[in-house]
C-alpha cells in the first residue's frame, strides 16, 4: 500500500530533508497567495495567468534580495562598530 509505505521511509534522514524543503516551498506559496493576490487570479488565457505569476515571483525575489542585502549591510556595520 503506497499510502502506508512511502519512499523514502517516514522518519528517515532523507525523508526529513525532503519534508523541510517541501515546507519551505509551501511557506513561499502561501505568502504569494496571501500578499500578492495569487489566490484570485482570473484570466481567460493561460498566457496572461503565467505572465501574472512570473511578474509576482520576480517582484517577490527582488524584494527578498533587497531585504537580505540590507540585513547583511546592517550586520556588517554593527560588527565593525563593536
Amino acid at each position: 500500500d503506497i499510502r502506508k509505505y512511502t519512499s523514502p521511509a517516514r522518519g528517515s534522514k532523507k525523508w526529513g530533508k525532503l519534508y523541510k524543503e517541501r515546507t519551505a516551498v509551501e511557506r513561499v506559496n502561501a505568502y504569494l497567495k496571501e500578499f500578492f493576490g495569487l489566490n484570485h487570479v482570473r484570466h481567460r488565457t493561460g498566457k496572461k495567468a503565467r505572465l501574472h505569476f512570473q511578474l509576482v515571483t520576480l517582484v517577490y525575489n527582488a524584494s527578498r534580495l533587497a531585504t537580505d542585502r540590507i540585513k547583511k549591510m546592517k550586520s556588517e556595520q554593527m560588527s565593525k562598530a563593536a
